[in-house]
């Protein structure tokens, strides 16, 4: 009974455990140094294809504390470059996306004040 019951527990720990690994593609701070934008590629398992997203965070915080600003998946020849210290590209040559904000700010920096432009571009082939 002992062993059935510590089974039971161990499957529904392992059910707890999420599944899916980041691996950080980029990530790259703005000119001031206030905030990064980080890359991520998340990697669900055999059955599902890749993410794509992308964060600004508060320079230091970890992107796992935040919301993406974008969400793509089959996305090609994904990119993020600061075009000048408030504007970041997002660049790709295909994608789906589920999700885009184009902008980003924080009361952790300037109360609100600090905002970033994020901008898409898909490339012409």
């Amino acid at each position: 009974m002992r062993i059935l019951f510590l089974s039971a527990i161990a499957i529904f720990l392992s059910a707890c455990v999420d599944p899916c690994v980041d691996e950080i593609i980029r990530q790259a701070a703005d000119e001031e140094q206030k905030t990064a934008a980080v890359h991520i590629r998340r990697n669900c398992g055999a059955t599902t294809g890749y993410a794509e997203q992308v964060y600004i965070v508060v320079s230091g915080a970890s992107y796992k504390d935040a919301e993406p600003i974008f969400t793509a998946d089959k996305a090609d020849n994904l990119a993020i470059n600061w075009l000048d210290g408030r504007t970041l590209e997002i660049s790709y040559d295909s994608a789906r996306i589920f999700n885009f904000k184009n902008f980003w700010h924080s009361a952790e920096v300037d109360n609100f004040q600090y905002v970033i432009k994020v901008a898409l571009r898909e490339s012409s082939q």
